[in-house]
């Protein structure tokens, strides 16, 4: 429905007022999205690697977190493969990348966005 306001309002009166209308509507999308979710970001890894026993004590011990040994099957090679999964905070994640580098400059690291971690070390339900 806003998309059609925007649109019809570009027409009728300037496409530069439309572009005005436009970016309030991604700033109120945004503010809106920040009180409901909260403003803490954290990041998922997901890393596949041969050295799963280096780097999970890496990441217990210099990072202090906790993480899941997920089973993981290569699609390619059909092997058998341990996928670790660690929660860390924004500014974790470069101190992550390095530790899993040092120890393994091969291994696979997949890291996303997460909007919300409820747990030990990160938010408690409320």
């Amino acid at each position: 429905m806003d998309g059609t306001v925007i649109t019809l309002a570009g027409f009728t009166l300037s496409p530069e007022r439309a572009l005005y209308a436009l970016i309030g509507l991604f700033v109120t999308g945004k503010v809106i999205d920040a009180v409901e979710m909260g403003l803490s970001y954290s990041k998922v890894a997901y890393i596949i690697s041969n050295q799963k026993e280096t780097i999970t004590q890496a990441i217990l011990q210099d990072l202090d977190r906790g993480l899941t040994e997920l089973a993981g099957r290569g699609g390619y090679t059909n092997e058998e493969r341990p996928v670790l999964m660690v929660v860390v905070g924004q500014n974790e994640v470069t101190r992550l990348k390095t530790l899993v580098r040092l120890v393994d400059p091969e291994a696979f690291v997949i890291i996303s966005n997460t909007r919300e971690v409820l747990g030990e070390g990160f938010k408690k339900e409320s």
